[in-house]
């Protein structure tokens, strides 16, 4: 993909058909007296992993070592994240080795490096961004690999199609999963998004890796708003994607059907849900956590139908808009991707039955592909606006025509991309106080990017004032802060030298030891009691919210160093 993709990525691909991956080991030694000979030395062996995180490419998300493969990152586990194009440790595009003696400590964040040699370990990354969709990341990866350190390059990536192999270790049933999937075991290394190094996307994989996932997070979503002390309890899965996968794969080999079937079968599926619940049971019981109320079996299947019979077609969907063997545009795939990805925000926003669901089901389904196709050629544009789809009800006046569809699909004409943060400061407030007594709330963030006016990346500081159901008598709650100093690393995504427009601007946000991800988009200006805003969606670690601006990027006139100046610049809005 030269243009659209490529664009979005910046990326200069290098000529090759997969994504090379070095397993490297350094030996590092250190002499504590007399001679190596003599009295040996003791030595430290440092592994370091490198490779690439595959849905679309997954910019930001943490990637980590799960040595006890329990589908969570723990204490011991080493961890790094991966950088705009879903590399860690090394970006072959730009020749970038994060992990060098001369990495910069921005760098250095994206370097995936082991204490002490494993002989085999699971690689997982969840949170991040989707760079096609520009949309939080859904679930996790993973990648079941030997870590014994071999000379030369190993070949890797990270996919729906690796993650659904992490929990099979039979190689006669690995053979019946390939099989099943019309696979083989090379094309496990492939970047499907781009094969040759020229941006040609492998349709057939491309459908495989998205039915996977997208199926996959449905069903998970299911089970993690029942179980939801799941990422939350020490020691307990992320979210039930991996047991999802897990019994997924199994489901695979007990029915030896391909994979096309037992997605489309809602027995199936609920076979899936049931079994996936009886592992979280299990943690939860291990855990001794209050169990919640079953939600489903196999005699009484009620409460995971629906989460069946949406997830059943979401592979129809993905036949209709990724057609396997077919050879496949970059603005196809890009608009396709994001109409997939409108979609599946809709179903795990379900609480009731949101008969949208449906709409957008038989419309991205019909034969007619009219209005189908202009919807995914609107959605491949810069200003594509998912979120705003995921939340419309795919009928009515919205859908009646091709201007009609262009408007549901893309950002307020008044939404301005970002062209430079450097040197500016952003001040982002949420405008809701809510209300006393003992609910009142004040929210504001206000950013400082370093950086030439020309920079597409950098470091940041900001001032955050977090409060949130806190007392009209002066108390706060649990983690609330009047104004604290952060720090950080900004990146415009999808911009470049030559292309310096975009709609996302990512966020590393450093503070008391702990580092998050976040992510600002304009989309668009709005009047409230006479004052003028513009309105910038934050997502911050997963929560989405749409903030307001009153005066939109200033320059950096003052920068604060401390607490106490970011509480003068933050001043209470409520009293307190």
């Amino acid at each position: 993909m030269k243009n659209l993709i490529n664009s979005q990525l910046q990326l200069s691909f290098k000529s090759k058909s997969k994504i090379t991956v070095a397993l490297s080991t350094a030996i590092l030694l250190s002499a504590c007296g007399g001679t190596d000979q003599d009295e040996g030395t003791p030595t430290t062996t440092e592994q370091v992993f490198s490779g690439q995180a595959i849905d679309g490419y997954v910019a930001r998300s943490t990637v980590y070592l799960d040595t006890n493969n329990d589908a969570t990152r723990n204490a011991w586990e080493a961890y790094a994240f991966t950088d705009n194009q879903g590399y860690f440790s090394y970006n072959p595009n730009t020749a970038t080795d994060y992990c060098a003696d001369t990495a910069t400590a921005e760098q250095n964040q994206y370097c995936l490096k082991n204490v002490g040699v494993l002989d085999t370990a699971v690689l997982r990354i969840d949170g991040g961004y989707d760079v096609l969709t520009g949309e939080p990341f859904q679930g996790q990866l993973s990648r079941r690999i030997s870590a014994i350190p071999e000379a030369g390059v190993t070949e890797t990536v990270l996919t729906p199609i690796t993650s659904l192999l992490t929990g099979i270790e039979s190689d006669t049933e690995r053979a019946t999963v390939l099989s099943a999937l019309s696979i083989q075991e090379s094309d496990l290394d492939i970047d499907y998004l781009n094969t040759d190094g020229a941006g040609t996307i492998d349709s057939s994989l491309l459908n495989t890796a998205l039915k996977l996932h997208k199926v996959v997070s449905i069903l998970s979503d299911r089970l993690t708003d029942t179980y939801d002390e799941i990422g939350e309890e020490l020691g307990t899965p992320n979210d039930a994607s991996s047991a999802i996968y897990t019994q997924l794969a199994n489901q695979i080999v007990t029915s030896a059907n391909d994979l096309d079937t037992v997605l489309a079968n809602t027995d199936d599926l609920i076979h899936i849900l049931d079994n996936a619940e009886s592992e979280l049971q299990e943690i939860y019981q291990r855990k001794d956590i209050f169990l919640p109320a079953d939600i489903g079996s196999l005699a009484s299947p009620e409460y995971l139908n629906r989460a069946a019979s949406v997830a059943s077609s979401m592979s129809s969907v993905i036949d209709s808009l990724i057609i396997r063997d077919v050879s496949i545009s970059d603005t196809t795939t890009l608009g396709s991707v994001r109409a997939i990805e409108s979609l599946l925000i809709k179903s795990i926003n379900e609480r009731a039955t949101d008969t949208s669901i449906d709409n957008a089901i038989t419309f991205l389904t019909n034969q007619d592909r009219t209005l189908p196709d202009a919807l995914v050629i609107s959605l491949a544009s810069a200003n594509a606006d998912i979120a705003s789809l995921a939340v419309n009800d795919f009928t009515g006046d919205d859908f009646d025509s091709l201007e009609d569809l262009a408007a549901a699909s893309t950002l307020a004409t008044d939404a301005e991309p970002f062209t430079q943060l450097g040197g500016y400061t952003l001040k982002v407030s949420d405008l809701d106080l809510g209300f006393s007594p003992n609910n009142l709330d004040d929210k504001e963030v206000e950013f400082y990017f370093d950086g030439a006016a020309t920079d597409t990346e950098g470091s940041f500081s900001a001032c955050v004032k977090y409060i949130d159901k806190a007392s009209s008598d002066g108390t706060l709650g649990e983690g609330n802060t009047r104004g604290d100093l952060v720090d950080g690393y900004w990146s415009l995504l999808g911009a470049s030298e030559t292309t310096t427009e975009t709609y996302s601007a990512l966020l590393t946000i450093n503070f008391l030891g702990a580092t998050y991800q976040a992510i600002l988009k304009p989309v668009g200006n709005e009047t409230i009691a006479n004052i003028d805003y513009e309105k910038v969606r934050f997502d911050f670690d997963g929560d989405l919210n749409v903030y307001h601006s009153e005066d939109g990027l200033t320059d950096s006139t003052i920068v604060p160093t401390s607490a106490a100046q970011c509480q003068e610049r933050l001043p209470s809005r409520i009293g307190l």
